[in-house]
């Protein structure tokens, strides 16, 4: 038996919306994946490595680690003591320096 007319166009859009439903949801899931991080190089091997592997959420948890070890040792250290901005992290110029001894 040969499949009629309307059973093929009825085929053919299904398969359609398909298709575009599964690119729908790959874009998706790229869109919740990591948020990217601002710059692109780094002077520091770990920072570049946390964002390679992990985005912004790597590093902050990398930063937070690095602030609660200088807590530990007794240093007055918050995000703001390396940043200038914290909207889109500006390092100031002391930065690199005071963070190195924490990692």
């Amino acid at each position: 038996m040969t499949p009629s007319r309307p059973s093929l166009v009825l085929a053919s859009l299904l398969s359609v919306c398909a298709v575009f439903g599964v690119a729908a949801s790959f874009g998706h899931a790229r869109a919740d994946g990591p948020k990217p991080c601002n710059k692109t190089s780094y002077e520091i091997a770990q920072v570049q490595a946390a964002c390679s592997a992990g985005g912004q959420d790597a590093v902050k948890k990398l930063m937070k680690a690095a602030v609660d070890k200088g807590k530990a040792a007794g240093k007055e250290i918050k995000c703001a003591s390396c940043h200038s901005s914290l909207k889109d992290f500006t390092l100031t110029p002391n930065a690199v320096a005071d963070l190195r001894p924490l990692l």
